[in-house]
C-alpha cells in the first residue's frame, strides 16, 4: 500500500505542475489578445481623429473660413487633445488588463503548485504510515 500511496503523490505533483503550465499559457493567451484589442482601439481612434479632422476642416473651409486659423484651429486643437487623452487612456486600461491576466495566470499556477504539493505530502504521508505497518510493497 505503501507504494501506491507514494506513486499517487508523485502524480499530484506532475499533475500540479501541468495545471500550473496550462494557467500561465492561458493568461499569456488572454493577455496578448487583451494588448491586441486594446491596439485595435488605438488604430480606430486615430483613424476617427482623422476623419473628425478632415469634416471640420471641411466644414470650415465650406464656409468660407480659414480651418488654419482662429476658431477652427482651436477646435481641431481640441479634438487633437481630446483624442490623445482617450488613446492614452485606452492603452492604460489595456495594459493594466494584460498585466492582470498575467497575475492572475501565476495566482492559478502557484495555487496549483500548493495544491499538487498538498496533496503530494499527505499522500507521502500514508505511504509512509502504510510502509512502517505493512512493508513497502505490503498490502
Amino acid at each position: 500500500m505503501g507504494f501506491v500511496s507514494a506513486a499517487m503523490g508523485v502524480m499530484s505533483l506532475i499533475g500540479a505542475n501541468k495545471e500550473a503550465k496550462a494557467a500561465k499559457a492561458a493568461a499569456k493567451s488572454e493577455a496578448a489578445l487583451n494588448t491586441r484589442v486594446t491596439q485595435e482601439k488605438v488604430f480606430n481612434l486615430g483613424q476617427e481623429e482623422r476623419t473628425l479632422a478632415g469634416q471640420t476642416r471641411a466644414t470650415a473651409a465650406g464656409s468660407g473660413v480659414k480651418s488654419d486659423v482662429g476658431s477652427p484651429l482651436d477646435i481641431l486643437a481640441e479634438q487633437a487633445r481630446t483624442f490623445a487623452r482617450e488613446k492614452q487612456f485606452t492603452q492604460e486600461v489595456g495594459s493594466e488588463k494584460s498585466g492582470l491576466a498575467i497575475q492572475r495566470g501565476k495566482n492559478a499556477a502557484s495555487s496549483a503548485r500548493w495544491s499538487g504539493a498538498g496533496s503530494a505530502l499527505q499522500a507521502f504521508g500514508q505511504s509512509g504510515t502504510a510502509t512502517a505497518a505493512n512493508g513497502f510493497f505490503g498490502f
